[in-house]
């Protein structure tokens, strides 16, 4: 499916009765692409993929949306406040702890929608 806007704010959502699989945007430069995703899977970061339309690019690229960026950025801002509270001694480990075990569930969450956006990326390049 192809869209006119950027990817980054713009959420797609399909549980039954379609075959697409990405939620696209074409442009001069090239083309970007996200994975449409289940009401089950709404909890899982955006990633979007970039291909060059320049034929001596021969690579592509994965970022994430800026959902995800914002919410690591807030987990990463509070790991470091937390890690400099303990160092300079106001504040004990057990307030540092909950950041840490997010970014952690966050980076394993990440993982595996990276994992899942491969697999269908492989079942449409067999699909043509």
């Amino acid at each position: 499916m192809k869209e006119t806007m950027s990817l980054d704010f713009k959420f797609k959502s399909v549980d039954i009765g379609t075959d697409k699989i990405f939620w696209g945007l074409e442009d001069k430069k090239g083309l970007k692409f996200t994975r449409i995703k289940t009401s089950f899977e709404f909890f899982l970061p955006k990633l979007i993929i970039s291909l060059s339309k320049d034929p001596s690019v021969n690579h592509y690229r994965i970022r994430p949306g800026s959902v995800s960026i914002a919410i690591i950025g807030l987990l990463a801002f509070g790991t470091f406040i937390g890690l400099i509270g303990i160092l300079r001694g106001k504040t004990n480990i057990e307030s540092f702890i909950p950041f840490l075990l997010m970014i952690i569930i966050y980076v394993l969450i990440f993982l595996f929608e990276l994992k899942l956006t491969n697999s269908r990326v492989v079942k449409a390049l067999y699909q043509i």
